[in-house]
């Protein structure tokens, strides 16, 4: 199969969604498919799949309007000229872009891949998006839920693929790490870490967090917190922890290309998200045998298992956040336990190559639909397609 993914995110930004893209295209690949990306010129998106997968056929696209007739005849002549059988789409953008490209094609099925819910009770939305594509991918029940509760979405059109991720061999294991990871932040040797991997945006509720700290310190005075990421709000986040006077409690080590050792070294992980429809680093928490104390919101629960590999609080509460980390942090014994807990949870059901046999599946099943379909008009009409694609292939 050939597919492509059309992603319009900004140039400068680099996501969950745009990671779950990357861990796709390397598992078709791998399999013998091949993976074309589409995105804006000069992106993050475009040049870290890129670095990180030598083998995609990486498009620049000048994208603007959400109807650019240019734009969406380049789209269209990617579409043929590569002979593509799936177009992955991300945003609405994407879904106007690519779905009018791909419905004028003819042939090519189109996936709606949503990390988000970015799904609204508009005229547009209502009548456009159920025309321009055929199935729908989510990570979990909860966005399910969300994106079909305006009613013009089927809910049979949509599957519930959980994200999945492959294991990997940390170079530090133990305490090994954990000094490693202390001597390059220059933290003391007795430091308790703990790490938040997420964009600085508004939902990743990154200030609950730092309003916590103070009543954290209270009990715990050798704790610090590690925070994995850039993002829009970074300036903001700072003058905050400034203005408590806990900057020297903070480590900001940016986007790393690997986070193995502030994972390994680190003593739990935290996620204050506001909303979150998944939440890929706490799988990457849980493969590191990481305690997590992380918001009762969205897709969390189902992520991890409260109480068993977790401690689940109230969102939007620093209090609710001090009170879950105290609990956690009062208790090594069911620290270690839901460590170990969390990462036999992973093995279990959120394995990578689990989630690539279910995207090449639908993939399949589309490709496969959309050759019958084909082959009924050919047959029907004894009228020459122009592109011949015998079913099943």
């Amino acid at each position: 199969m050939k597919t492509a993914f059309l992603n319009s995110i900004e140039k400068e930004t680099y996501g969950g969604m745009e990671e779950w893209i990357r861990l796709v295209s390397a598992g078709l690949i791998e399999r013998g498919h091949s993976v074309t990306l589409m995105g804006r010129d000069n992106s993050q998106f475009l040049s870290r799949v890129g670095r990180s997968i030598p083998e995609v056929e990486a498009v620049s696209l000048n994208i603007s309007g959400d109807f650019s007739p240019r734009t969406i005849s380049r789209i269209r002549k990617y579409l043929s000229s590569l002979e593509i059988d799936t177009l992955c789409v991300n945003f609405n953008k994407d879904v106007r872009l690519g779905g009018i490209a791909a419905r004028l094609n003819g042939r090519v099925n189109v996936v709606w891949s949503v990390g988000i819910n970015i799904a609204r009770d508009k005229f547009s939305h209502r009548w456009l998006t159920p025309r321009l594509v055929d199935r729908i991918i989510v990570p979990s029940h909860s966005l399910k839920s969300e994106i079909t509760s305006f009613g013009y979405l089927d809910p049979q059109l949509v599957e519930v693929i959980p994200i999945g991720i492959s294991d990997v061999t940390f170079s530090y294991t133990g305490a090994r790490a954990h000094q490693k990871l202390r001597d390059k932040y220059r933290l003391p040797g007795n430091a308790v870490v703990a790490v938040t991997v997420g964009r600085f945006v508004y939902k990743k509720g990154h200030e609950y967090l730092i309003d916590a700290v103070p009543a954290i310190l209270d009990r715990f005075p050798d704790i610090y917190f590690l925070f994995l990421g850039d993002g829009p709000m970074e300036r903001v986040l700072r003058k905050r922890i400034a203005a408590l006077e806990l900057a020297d409690r903070f480590v900001f080590a940016g986007m790393l290309e690997n986070i193995d050792l502030e994972l390994s070294g680190s003593d739990l992980m935290i996620h204050p998200s506001k909303e979150e429809p998944f939440g890929i680093a706490l799988l990457e928490g849980m493969r590191a045998g990481l305690p997590i104390v992380a918001s009762d919101v969205g897709g969390i629960p189902e992520v991890v298992s409260d109480g068993e590999t977790a401690v689940l609080c109230r969102p939007r509460s620093a209090s609710a956040l001090a009170d879950a980390i105290a609990k956690m942090l009062s208790d090594p014994v069911r620290m270690a336990a839901m460590g170990a807990g969390g990462r036999d949870r992973w093995k279990k059901n959120f394995r990578y190559d689990t989630m690539i046999d279910r995207v090449e599946n639908l993939f399949a099943s589309e490709f496969n639909s959309r050759s019958r379909a084909d082959q009924v008009v050919y047959n029907g009409n004894g009228k020459k397609r122009l592109h011949e694609t015998a079913p099943g292939a």
